[in-house]
């Protein structure tokens, strides 16, 4: 099933409905961003479609997004999660899917690395059952790692800037200690999703890296640029 009938169709639920408006916005309201229109762009080569009739697909009465729209951050990021699950119900997060939901991410006012961070965050075994979020993240993430398709320096870089995204989106307290324990935490957290993922641990060791190494490396690294 095509990504926009599958999202048209779970829509009818009102906490979807917010992000079918918010991606008709993205192309209706002529502020479209760079990112926003490129994701756009790959979403209707890969489906075959024209973005007129994206639109005409997506187009609802949003005039109350504002009104609908989480407020605070935590908020935000709790209704995306509740996408990311959505877009993981058949246990693969599609290329599609993951320019649709930047582009949703994008109207709530994150970036494109807030996004790695929910992604990597969220594709637990705390929101999918068995392997389920394992896969999912490794589908996701072949966007960004993928040691067929990019060089090792590449991967290194890509692991850095993960880690790095997961550190700066990590609340802090207002006490040094305490927030160095949290920032530990939170990396640890990150890695042990990395290593949870054995498919991307062989596709790692099938062209000769290790990948359990580079991940600790990263996390070492990044603890220690905002520790010391």
């Amino acid at each position: 099933m095509s990504i926009i009938t599958r999202f048209l169709a779970v829509v009818t639920e009102p906490q979807f409905k917010l992000a079918r408006d918010l991606t008709a916005m993205a192309i209706a309201d002529g502020q479209v961003t760079p990112e926003e229109k490129e994701a756009m762009s790959t979403i209707c080569h890969l489906e075959g479609v024209d973005e007129k009739k994206l639109l005409d697909a997506l187009r609802g009465g949003y005039d109350n997004v504002d009104e609908e729209m989480p407020k605070t951050r935590h908020d935000k990021e709790g209704y995306l999660r509740d996408v990311i699950k959505l877009i993981g119900a058949d246990g693969y997060a599609a290329p599609q899917e993951v320019y649709l939901f930047q582009i949703i991410a994008s109207r709530m006012g994150l970036n494109q690395m807030d996004v790695i961070s929910m992604f990597l965050l969220t594709a637990t075994r705390q929101y999918f059952k068995g392997d389920m979020g394992t896969r999912i993240l490794a589908s996701f993430l072949r966007n960004y790692i993928d040691p067929k398709g990019k060089t090792e320096k590449d991967n290194r870089e890509n692991l850095r800037i993960i880690y790095n995204t997961v550190a700066s989106n990590t609340e802090m307290s207002q006490d040094a200690e305490v927030d160095k324990e949290i920032l530990r935490q939170t990396l640890a957290r990150a890695t042990e999703a990395f290593l949870e993922n054995k498919i991307l641990i062989k596709e790692f060791k099938d062209v000769g890296l290790d990948f359990t190494v580079m991940v600790k490396q990263e996390e070492l690294n990044i603890f220690k640029r905002y520790t010391l």
